[in-house]
């Protein structure tokens, strides 16, 4: 008998344990370049944050993204990052009208 497995991460920033399908992914690969994963199946080490604009808006104005992955990130990358994410949150929005 197959069960299906509820994969669930805890949010960088308000620490608490979410279910996969609520977060967004962050990762940062073997070359040190941090993105955006959509589909949250790129490798390396992934950061996340649940799908709500308060802590995305947080996660960017505390800059969490530096201790999740301990090291300073430019701000050229997290204004890169900001947008990535905010256009693909319009993206979202719009499919589900």
């Amino acid at each position: 008998m197959k069960t299906d497995r509820k994969y669930s991460r805890k949010s960088i920033v308000d620490a608490k344990i979410y279910d996969i399908n609520l977060l967004i992914k962050f990762v940062k690969n073997k070359d040190g370049i941090i993105s955006f994963d959509k589909h949250k199946n790129l490798p390396g080490r992934g950061a996340y944050c649940l799908l709500d604009e308060n802590q995305i808006n947080i996660l960017f104005r505390k800059k969490l993204l530096n201790k999740a992955f301990k090291q300073n990130i430019n701000i050229e990358v997290y204004n890169n990052l900001e947008g990535e994410v905010n256009e693909w949150i319009k993206i979202v929005k719009e499919n589900q009208m």
